[in-house]
């Protein structure tokens, strides 16, 4: 995103009403045990929560926050779409200081993932030693930064049950949860399904697609979790839902604005992969869409419940088409790295949803995540006006998603994605909600040890 020094101006007319507060540097050790001691003498930071923090998006997502926070004027923070609601405090730049809690499934792989990061954060902000003063704020924000370890396994309630457990008791707020962890059960690629799409894509004289919506990809059906529940259900869209009540009054309690909570869906999500029938997907051939599907339905729902003074916001993102290790489990090594090749050939035939990298598909959550609110929309009106939030019950409002872009120079940037399924799936969305609701309960009443 360009630097434009009008949106900036715009963007300091609601900073000045920043509170203050301050965090000292916390300790972690392996029993996730953390010292957080906040005075009211300095600037309140953000502390943020990433599910699936150790490689991927997730990884991008953490990499491409520390770089703009250590910032006076992140790009990913200037406002990319108008100014479509109420001015509110956010988050002022440059930060003192930021808490970044990398929720991972693997302790081992986590504190792999911290080291690189904090490395790759050193080469990132080198970069930034031309801009005036730019050494001291980076060694003021390098000075308060905090990257912490919390174990969490989706697939478990315990576990999350735990987890937001320990956060609670550790942190004061919770200033933005990001749900990315994900699972895709991909089991292998069917030849014949592939060649049927090269012939469709030739027909339609549309090869992109063939890279861009793949429906070539076999999956597996029928696995459950140890809760008794669908697996990649549980690990896409419930743990997180567990999450966001659990830790509902640590983001409500956020001194720099709303509490954000960033649901990751996918380029892939389709209304088509979703049976309300079978509504935890476990007889679904195509789980991962039909999982991030519902994470879509969920946000619009919780977004539509919320009123325009709610103390936390929803948003949804995708980051587009990414290379990951999933690539490689699925086709091998090297066949995943000429799957790259073909990405990188996609994007420069015109396709921007091929962001490639993590960092380039992370642009969105980032953005979300820096950016002032009152330029985030969240839906688009009949007019096609966006809109950051309802204003009445009745709105007739379409839901929007923001999603990364990258072009052939790749130059990567935010864009808008309005959700043209929510007329005909808005009924279900709100009874999805509430499916979840009752099933939250009652593992809570039972300590999270019962089974539907």
């Amino acid at each position: 995103m360009r630097h434009d020094s009008v949106s900036w101006t715009i963007l300091g007319l609601f900073r000045r009403l920043q509170r203050q507060a301050v965090c000292h540097h916390c300790v972690t050790n392996p029993h996730l045990t953390i010292q957080y001691m906040p005075t009211a003498s300095e600037q309140a930071r953000p502390i943020i929560i990433v599910t699936g923090a150790n490689n991927g998006v997730g990884f991008g997502i953490c990499r491409r926050l520390l770089y703009g926070f250590a910032q006076t004027s992140p790009d990913d923070a200037l406002p990319a779409f108008p100014h479509s609601g109420v001015d509110e405090q956010g988050i002022e730049y440059p930060c003192a200081g930021l808490t970044l809690i990398m929720a991972c499934r693997s302790r081992q792989r986590a504190e792999a993932a911290r080291t690189q990061l904090l490395e790759l954060f050193e080469s990132d902000v080198a970069r930034l030693r031309g801009a005036t003063g730019a050494p001291d704020r980076v060694a003021a924000f390098r000075a308060n930064l905090v990257v912490v370890i919390h174990t969490l396994d989706l697939a478990s309630v315990q576990s999350t049950l735990a987890f937001a457990n320990e956060v609670a008791r550790t942190y004061p707020y919770v200033s933005h949860l990001v749900c990315n962890a994900g699972v895709a059960p991909f089991l292998n690629i069917s030849w014949s399904l592939l060649l049927r799409q090269v012939w469709k894509n030739i027909l339609e004289l549309d090869l992109l697609d063939l890279v861009t919506n793949p429906s070539y990809n076999v999956q597996h059906t029928a696995l459950m979790s140890d809760d008794g529940l669908g697996w990649a259900w549980q690990c896409n869209v419930f743990g997180h839902y567990i999450l966001c009540r659990e830790l509902e009054a640590k983001l409500a309690a956020s001194p720099i604005g709303p509490g954000r909570v960033v649901w990751m869906s996918s380029h892939a999500a389709h209304a088509d992969a979703y049976d309300p029938d079978d509504w935890q997907l476990v007889d679904s051939s195509r789980p991962y869409e039909g999982t991030k599907f519902q994470m879509d339905l969920i946000r619009a729902e919780l977004s539509r419940r919320a009123g325009p003074s709610s103390p936390i916001r929803h948003f949804t993102v995708h980051p587009g088409v990414v290379a990951s290790s999933i690539d490689a489990a699925l086709v091998g090594h090297f066949m995943s790295q000429i799957k790259v090749v073909v990405f990188y050939l996609a994007r420069w035939f015109g396709s921007s949803h091929h962001n490639v990298s993590p960092w380039n598909g992370s642009v969105a959550a980032v953005h979300v995540c820096l950016a002032p609110l009152a330029f985030i929309p969240i839906f688009l009106s009949a007019a096609g006006t966006p809109a950051t939030q309802r204003t009445g019950q009745n709105d007739d409002l379409l839901p929007l998603r923001l999603h990364s872009v990258t072009n052939r120079r790749g130059r990567n940037a935010v864009a808008l994605a309005p959700f043209y399924a929510w007329p005909r799936h808005e009924k279900e969305a709100s009874r999805l909600v509430d499916r979840c609701e009752r099933l939250y309960q009652s593992f809570v009443t039972a300590g999270g040890k019962i089974q539907e």
